[in-house]
């Protein structure tokens, strides 16, 4: 017998569901990745976005209302756990994605969707389908979120101020600094520190050139196999914990040209310093006449423009006209072989009658995303690899012409940051938001042409960055290092230490004894795993 339409019509609506459903892969999934350490879970957000869920809502169009709701609050949760930059800090940088060419934007979505990472997805969704029909997953979902959101309140909780320790003598001793406490008193000691040129000049005519590279870090030429590379031995002074402070080429240019100072917090490059700050200002008092060399047209994030507002570089740059292009960027604008740019530099020095002048030259040879015409096709870590091995090659070469010309140089080379070639697991390869040692810590080197010397290398282990390097140079500049006598030892004693502090636009990271901490967006400090 049919049931009558009155029965079917008083028939109870079915009762809501109550467990997370297809909601469990999500938190599964961030668990399982912050368990790893690729993601930031923040746990009482996360339990109370799986607590709203649970709520029981009846009629079609709430559940509806409630899906879209949620698709929204999960993709905000997961990009705030995520160690990605503050949106707005994001949105800004999109706006560079119309400059790239459609083969870098598929190269960077295939960094980002990787085979392993889609091979674990697919695991993760049958591991769901089978294990979800004989257990509930969301219950054990919201146990693990509740008891790591209890392990964060006890981590967290105020803590009683400790009475000062005294030692065997008597004597008290301060209390342990806190993040914030620790990254104010290094500033405040950084903004005491200065490196001052005074004349007269020891030598009566040689040159200073800063090669400043983009994307070369230690960590880089470990990946490829090169941080032994002859170039290397070749420099007197060469420094194996550099830190060139900043992920980004604008916030590099501006740090190393004004290396006279100590390190100022991200937002003070952007303002006016004191003149003796700018390093090529004080060379320029000391009578040396400054220039300025690119290997590419400096148009992208307007690093032209930075160098000469902000970093006091006001030259008009080396023509490029009839220079061969050896590559091409990630925009496809050319870059100009190195060599070629270098030996025009210096045959319009030798035509020169200026009896010191100081260049700057920057070259994007090795930044990510460039194309090589005459080897297309290469995956990204051979065409890494293929344009070190070219670049260290022409620097070479020009050294050897350098030698053969007599002239008396000082090569200094500062690299801006690494490539994040290998990247780690909180940052795919490329992405240099988070300002790690992997990324900062680079190869800086220092050399001097055209003396009569012998040297045997310096290498500089301890922490250091631009001051060590103007320190060096201002020593040399009131004792020739061109003499018979001459060894890095006598200028590279007692260099100004600096400890590890690096900073992007919204992250800071600094070293606290063995640990590294992570600062986003002005927020807590976190540990960050350093690997």
């Amino acid at each position: 017998m049919k049931p009558s339409h009155s029965a079917a019509a008083s028939a109870p609506e079915a009762a809501p569901s109550l467990g997370l459903g297809a909601w469990s892969v999500y938190f599964i999934a961030k668990l399982l990745l912050s368990w790893q350490g690729t993601l930031n879970l923040h746990p009482a957000p996360n339990l109370a976005f799986a607590l709203l869920l649970l709520m029981p809502v009846s009629g079609r169009i709430w559940l509806r209302v409630r899906a879209a709701l949620a698709w929204i609050a999960g993709a905000a949760l997961l990009y705030h756990d995520s160690w990605l930059p503050s949106p707005e800090i994001a949105l800004q940088q999109l706006s560079t994605l119309k400059g790239f060419s459609l083969h870098y934007l598929l190269d960077l979505a295939g960094r980002v969707l990787s085979l392993p990472l889609l091979t674990g997805a697919v695991i993760l969704l049958c591991g769901y389908w089978l294990l979800s029909r004989y257990l509930r997953l969301g219950t054990l979902v919201v146990i693990a979120l509740l008891g790591l959101s209890g392990r964060q309140l006890w981590q967290d909780r105020p803590q009683a101020p400790a009475n000062a320790a005294v030692d065997s003598g008597g004597a008290a001793q301060a209390a342990p600094q806190t993040p914030d406490q620790q990254l104010a008193a290094f500033f405040k000691s950084e903004g005491q520190r200065i490196v001052k040129f005074q004349g007269p000049l020891a030598d009566p005519g040689f040159d200073v050139l800063l090669l400043h590279i983009c994307s070369l870090a230690w960590d880089d030429l470990r990946a490829i196999g090169m941080d032994q590379h002859p170039l290397l031995s070749r420099f007197d002074f060469l420094f194996s914990n550099f830190n060139s402070v900043t992920p980004y080429s604008g916030p590099a240019a501006l740090r190393v040209l004004r290396a006279s100072c100590g390190q100022p917090r991200h937002s003070e490059l952007y303002q006016s310093a004191p003149g003796n700050c700018y390093l090529f200002q004080d060379l320029a008092a000391l009578g040396f006449k400054t220039e300025l060399a690119l290997n590419h047209d400096g148009s992208f994030d307007d690093f032209l423009k930075q160098i000469r507002a902000d970093g006091r570089l006001n030259q008009p740059p080396m023509s490029q006209q009839g220079l061969p292009v050896g590559l091409r960027s990630f925009d496809s604008s050319p870059i100009y072989s190195d060599y070629a740019v270098l030996n025009r530099w210096l045959e319009l020095r030798q035509q020169d009658s200026s009896a010191h002048v100081a260049a700057y030259y920057n070259t994007i040879s090795l930044h990510d995303g460039n194309t090589i015409p005459a080897a297309p096709g290469l995956n990204t870590m051979d065409s890494y690899k293929y344009r070190a091995n070219r670049l260290f090659s022409d620097l070479a070469q020009f050294i050897d012409q350098l030698e053969k010309s007599h002239r008396k140089l000082i090569l200094v080379m500062v690299p801006e940051h690494g490539a994040a070639l290998r990247g780690d697991k909180q940052q795919f390869s490329g992405l240099r938001e988070i300002p790690t040692p992997r990324i900062t810590i680079v190869p800086a080197a220092i050399k001097v042409i055209g003396g009569q010397g012998h040297p045997s290398q310096m290498r500089i282990d301890q922490p250091s960055s631009y001051l060590a390097i103007s320190s060096i140079l201002s020593r040399m500049m009131n004792k020739s290092p061109f003499g018979a006598d001459y060894q890095p030892a006598d200028f590279g004693r007692d260099l100004p230490a600096t400890p590890y502090v690096s900073e992007s636009a919204s992250s800071i990271v600094m070293q606290s004894g063995k640990r590294f901490l992570l600062q986003q967006d002005g927020g807590g400090w976190t540990e960050y795993p350093v690997q």
